[in-house]
């Protein structure tokens, strides 16, 4: 294997343990935790709106904590770059950035499954 392919699995692994390992109090978890509280507060006002569905009620509160989604973006990008040598930089903001994709996906699938549940009355 080559070097680049082995600091990428090295990276991977990295970033998955660090988001099982990772102190509540960590940077990382505080910025997750305030982008999950912003995103599902933001979601509430549009769970009545019938004119939307229950993906765009999640989206326009996604849209509405953009700004904490990025403060976690940065913070989880931080985390990675932690974990890898500085020549490596490239890759470990290509890998937290896409951790943070995965968690704010996440967020839309749970958010819409609240708004849906909510509606149906179940």
């Amino acid at each position: 294997m080559t070097k680049r392919v082995l600091w990428l699995l090295a990276g991977s692994a990295a970033v998955g343990l660090a988001g099982c390992a990772s102190s509540p109090h960590s940077a990382t978890q505080k910025t997750y935790d305030a982008y999950w509280q912003c995103a599902s507060q933001a979601v509430r006002p549009y769970i009545a709106r019938q004119d939307l569905s229950s993906r765009e009620a999640a989206m326009r509160a996604q849209a509405q904590c953009n700004g904490s989604y990025q403060q976690y973006r940065s913070s989880q990008i931080a985390t990675v770059r932690h974990t890898v040598a500085r020549d490596s930089y490239d890759m470990a903001d290509q890998l937290g950035a896409q951790q943070a994709l995965v968690w704010r996906r996440r967020v839309t699938q749970t958010l819409t499954d609240y708004v849906q549940q909510l509606r149906t009355g179940g």
